[in-house]
């Protein structure tokens, strides 16, 4: 078959032959047309009828081309002008050479006056030194660059936007080079909204944890004061008094205990993400031992079994690790059944990274409160059945968020607990 692109030479070799077939015939001199036989006449006669209709065809076929490239050229203008990005080509010297309507729109002036502009008349002043930056290194690297920085309408509206640059030639080979042009105001007052918001939350941080310092040294003291007390009371006068005497004595005794346990709970809760060690290397076998050897006289109490597999090496902090394991397994020895504690820590690797698994034969929790125990103060036991201040589980959250990581448990009433954790490696 006989190419698009091989049709407008043919048509012009028919040409051409058909132009000499004539000018010989009319060259030919009457006694020598009468000097050709019938069967020569017809021969040329047909020649020429078939290079006539052969023309003919080619002629009809070069119309219905360009009738689909003038088509084609006009939705080719249509996507340049109404594409959502701006379009730009700029000389070498950095003038306006063209431009779509969305450019247009974007500078607010018309196409026409756009050009033979600089572009440097639609950059903020405090930005051009970064646009001649960029030129300078497409020019001389032919690299693409891409980057931001403030415009201004031809009203002097100012805006926000991202300038993609690649390098290329025009028709005549000159050096021009064309700029993709986005208005990314929204983004930015969406990313200066969120900066603003995380300085608040910095300044939010930092405010809790001058409260931590004040709880840690002005509250902590006169409750060790109160509770110190409240202890020589109960020991010189328990039986000496009435019972509600030694009742009341015992009440005071056992809130400001509780009231210390709470404040070093909350100021461990606090302190998870402002007193965190840089992660390292931490063989989660060693981290499991200190954390057992903490626990060592609940262990003995309750008579509970610390198994464990093999553990791996993981990138963490091993201090908020270990007490993570140490939080898990003392809430295990806590919430006990009647049989001995059994708790058991495993290792696996998943897409997710590793699964650190603490599973317990204890009392179990019911699948509609799976989340709510890992909330802060939300107990399911009251204080006289186990003692304990409901932020354990929330400082495991905390680490475990502070490590990229998710926390949860799969357990069912009466038939124990295994509480999950993910750390990425």
């Amino acid at each position: 078959m006989t190419s698009r692109d091989d049709r407008p030479g043919q048509a012009a070799e028919l040409r051409r032959r058909a132009e000499d077939i004539a000018r010989k015939k009319a060259a030919q001199s009457s006694e020598d047309l009468q000097a050709l036989s019938p069967e020569e006449t017809r021969q040329t006669l047909h020649e020429l009828r078939v290079h006539q209709i052969e023309l003919e065809m080619q002629n009809e076929e070069l119309r219905r081309a360009q009738v689909a490239l003038d088509d084609a050229r006009a939705r080719y203008f249509d996507l340049y002008d109404l594409a959502p990005v701006g379009y730009c080509t700029i000389s070498k010297e950095g003038l306006i050479l063209e431009a779509n309507l969305t450019a247009a729109t974007l500078l607010g002036a018309a196409r026409s006056a756009l050009v033979k502009q600089r572009m440097t008349r639609f950059i903020l002043k405090e930005d051009q030194d970064l646009y001649y930056l960029h030129r300078r290194r497409l020019l001389e690297t032919g690299e693409p660059q891409g980057f931001e920085l403030r415009m201004v309408k031809k009203d002097e509206t100012a805006f926000w936007a991202r300038l993609e640059a690649t390098a290329a030639p025009d028709a005549d080979g000159a050096p021009v080079y064309r700029v993709v042009l986005s208005d990314i105001t929204e983004r930015q007052r969406a990313e200066e909204a969120l900066r603003q918001k995380a300085e608040e939350l910095a300044r939010s941080n930092a405010e809790l944890e001058q409260f931590a310092y004040v709880a840690s040294h002005d509250l902590q003291e006169p409750l060790r004061t109160a509770g110190s007390f409240a202890q020589l009371l109960q020991k010189r006068y328990q039986g000496k008094l009435d019972q509600t005497g030694d009742e009341f004595i015992g009440y005071i005794v056992d809130s400001t205990q509780h009231m210390q346990r709470l404040i070093h709970d909350l100021l461990t809760f606090a302190r998870v993400g402002t007193r965190g060690k840089v992660f390292e290397p931490a063989d989660c076998a060693a981290v499991l031992a200190q954390a057992v050897a903490h626990l060592q006289i609940a262990i003995e109490e309750g008579g509970a079994v610390v198994t464990h597999d093999p553990l791996p090496v993981l990138n963490a902090d091993p201090g908020q690790l270990g007490q993570l394991l140490q939080n898990l397994i003392g809430n295990s020895i806590k919430f006990h059944a009647a049989a001995r504690p059994r708790i058991h820590v495993s290792a696996q690797r998943t897409e997710e990274g590793w699964v650190l698994s603490v599973q317990d034969n204890g009392i179990g929790i019911d699948p509609q409160f799976a989340d709510r125990i890992f909330e802060v103060f939300q107990r399911l036991h009251t204080r006289a059945e186990y003692p304990g201040t409901g932020i354990g589980l929330a400082i495991c959250k905390k680490i475990v968020q502070r490590h990229g990581g998710r926390i949860w448990v799969e357990s069912a009433p009466g038939k124990g607990a295994t509480f999950c954790f993910t750390i990425p490696s």
